[in-house]
């Protein structure tokens, strides 16, 4: 197993969508610097993103609601 495929079973599942969605925002951001004509891509990006977050959101509250 390589070592990232290590690294990501030591990541819990919320750590592991906020690595995905900071390389969301990374490639969203660079696209709207370097290609803003794109659009279309940048919007997909940003929605993606968002959906994201929102799963990071619900599964935050999920434990907070857990531990009390």
């Amino acid at each position: 197993m390589t070592e990232s495929g290590q690294q990501q079973q030591q990541l819990s599942p919320d750590q592991r969508l906020a690595r995905a969605l900071t390389g969301i925002r990374q490639v969203q951001n660079m696209l709207e610097l370097h290609f803003p004509q794109q659009g279309n891509a940048i919007q997909m990006l940003r929605e993606a993103g968002d959906l994201v977050w929102g799963e990071i959101q619900r599964m935050q509250q999920q434990q907070g609601s857990q531990g009390s």
